[in-house]
């Protein structure tokens, strides 16, 4: 049989001739000197799809392991049970069942030391079952060998079928022949049709094993030899039925040189050799021409093929080289990507960065054309996609608690409005009543963040509240606004102390943009206090912006303080709100984040062919993205 492994055009190259051998000859209806192609010749098949065997390290294999490995084998034979499947599960469980013995008789072993020790050193009553884990590989190791078994016996059953089956028809064949009655034409047609019927039959059949096959094909042979020989009035016929089947494999000679030359042209490998299995095969059940031009026949087909298969040898060698090439270059990619399943941070923009990096990696890997050797391929892969799948699981994981946190916030928050719009609703106005909402307001400074989309509509909700209160407290009197104006002025001046120790502990910027939140929401004040409360906030919050400068950004992110949006809050003139605009600072810092990130994986490539043309690609963008960034930096 010819295989993928072998040289097809070689293997036709020793397929003996019909004078060697005539007896081996395939039946084309007609005498054996008249075919053209040996019996046992079978195209080569095509495979579309290589299993993907599991392979165990045995010097290190645990019953966990050997089960995995059992389980892996199960799932192949389950998808593909095929003749080859089960001989190669054969080969790969030989030597595990070997040390799967072992560890069973050491663990019985031990099992037997242990009741024997609390038996008086005595077995009587002893068994031993094993764990689960070893009742599932005893159960998967019986599975194959069951499934093994009815494989084979179906295999021979189907032989024996068609044994059956072809030893009737040698039969039916002989009971045709020798009851030929050539002087009656309405028997010599009915004969006829009967033999054509006995062809067609043939024909259907599946392969006979073994040294009864060379016998069924002489049986058949010689007796359609008769057959034809008994009908020399049929000359004629025979004649135009020998110029019919020349035509046929002529057209289908023609055909195969036609698939040669496309695929000398570059055509489609494996549409273009499928469609070849197919042409010869209806070559090989076609009858046969005149013995010349049988043999000029099968000449120019196996010519044909030996082109299309050599093609096929020098496409798998170049592509065996481009696969040893991708190799390289995605084993250095997924090394980078093995940093990135064990990554931790504490805060949003760390683990947003390394996102960007991670979804780099991944595009790098995607944008890499070409297949993976089998050898090495399918590990590489594996750890790749599962160091990604970490990756983000951890990432998700993450924002799941911060979330979290968020909704508990929101909730606590939301519980200090519903009091607030409580005391509105009672309409009591008293001092204790005032400091109890001061209070509530401290108490909303302290809560950390709620969800993005109900930040503004929930402090809306909570600055409506308390604007409603001490709008009724101003309804009440002058008396009454003076305690409010008094508590307002004592809540800023409390605010002023947290932010002055500020500039002495940097880290605490992180809470700026929650003390200008709840200086906002702070109503009025004494009037004489006004302006000296409102020249000190304004003092401290310029020092406290300018200070924020002076840290490095990657401490400030850190922290989780955004310096742009904090700065363009103050009315102390800042120089970053008048040098760029929000949208073009936010393209600035995307740019100065994606340098980074390039600049970082860029390091990590080899000199390999394929690394050359990735890391020029990658430097061509870190290049475009410098260029845009000075741009910007300009405007």
């Amino acid at each position: 049989m010819i295989t993928e492994e072998t040289n097809p055009a070689e293997e036709l190259e020793t397929t003996p001739t019909p004078e060697e051998t005539p007896t081996e000859a395939i039946v084309e209806t007609a005498a054996p000197a008249e075919v053209a192609a040996p019996a046992e010749v079978v195209f080569p098949v095509v495979e579309e799809k290589a299993v993907e065997f599991p392979v165990l390290d045995l010097s290190k294999a645990t019953k966990e392991s050997i089960l995995a490995f059992y389980e892996q084998l199960k799932a192949i034979l389950q998808a593909s049970a095929s003749s080859a499947n089960f001989k190669k599960v054969d080969e790969l469980t030989k030597e595990v069942r070997t040390v799967w013995e072992a560890i069973k008789q050491g663990e019985r072993a031990e099992a037997l030391a242990a009741f024997k020790a609390g038996n008086e050193d005595s077995e009587e009553g002893f068994s031993f079952k094993g764990d689960e884990t070893s009742q599932q590989i005893d159960a998967i190791s019986a599975f194959i060998r069951t499934e093994r078994s009815a494989f084979f016996s179906n295999m021979e059953k189907l032989r024996e079928k068609a044994l059956e089956g072809k030893t009737r028809l040698i039969n039916e064949l002989r009971t045709l022949v020798d009851s030929d009655d050539n002087s009656d034409p309405a028997h010599v047609n009915a004969s006829f049709k009967a033999f054509k019927k006995i062809q067609e039959e043939w024909k259907g059949l599946g392969s006979v094993q073994g040294p009864m096959n060379q016998t069924l094909w002489q049986s058949y042979h010689a007796l359609v030899d008769r057959f034809y020989s008994n009908r020399s009035i049929f000359f004629e016929l025979l004649e135009l039925d020998r110029k019919k089947n020349l035509q046929a494999k002529e057209a289908i000679a023609t055909k195969l040189e036609a698939l040669a030359a496309e695929i000398s042209k570059g055509g489609a490998l494996q549409k273009l050799l499928k469609e070849a299995e197919e042409l010869f095969e209806e070559y090989k059940h076609i009858g046969p021409a005149n013995r010349d031009d049988n043999e000029s026949l099968w000449t120019r087909v196996k010519k044909s093929l030996d082109v299309l298969f050599e093609q096929k040898r020098a496409i798998n060698d170049a592509q065996k080289q481009v696969f040893e090439e991708n190799l390289k270059v995605k084993r250095e990619i997924g090394d980078l990507m093995k940093h990135y399943a064990n990554f931790t941070a504490a805060n949003i923009s760390e683990w947003n960065q390394a996102s960007k990096a991670v979804l780099a990696l991944q595009e790098q890997w995607n944008n890499l054309k070409g297949g993976l050797p089998r050898e090495g391929g399918k590990e590489v892969s594996h750890n790749f996609w599962s160091d990604l799948k970490t990756f983000f699981k951890h990432k998700s994981e993450f924002f799941s608690k911060i979330d979290a946190e968020r909704k508990a916030n929101l909730a606590a928050k939301q519980l200090l409005i519903d009091q607030v719009n409580g005391i509105v609703e009672t309409g009591t106005i008293t001092p204790e009543v005032t400091q109890m909402v001061i209070e509530t307001q401290k108490k909303w400074k302290e809560i950390g963040h709620v969800p993005e989309k109900q930040k503004e509509s929930i402090y809306a909700k909570f600055k409506a509240a308390c604007d409603a209160y001490f709008n009724l407290t101003r309804e009440k009197g002058k008396n009454a606004k003076d305690v409010e104006f008094e508590a307002n002025l004592e809540a800023k001046q409390a605010i002023l102390k947290e932010m002055e120790a500020m500039l002495k502990d940097p880290s605490l910027l992180a809470s700026l943009g929650e003390k200008k939140a709840a200086w906002d929401a702070i109503g009025f004040v004494p009037r004489n206090n006004v302006k000296a409360i409102q020249e000190s906030f304004r003092t401290t919050w310029n020092a406290l912006i300018d200070l924020a400068r002076t840290q490095p950004k990657e401490q400030l992110a850190a922290w989780g303080f955004e310096l742009k949006s904090l700065s363009s809050e103050s009315n102390a003139g800042s120089e970053e709100k008048k040098s760029n605009s929000p949208d073009a600072r936010k393209k600035i810092q995307a740019l100065e984040n994606d340098i980074a990130v390039l600049t970082n994986n860029l390091e990590f490539f080899a000199k390999s062919k394929n690394s050359d043309k990735l890391r020029a690609e990658v430097e061509k963008r870190i290049a475009e993205a410098e260029k845009e960034l000075e741009k910007l930096k300009k405007d």
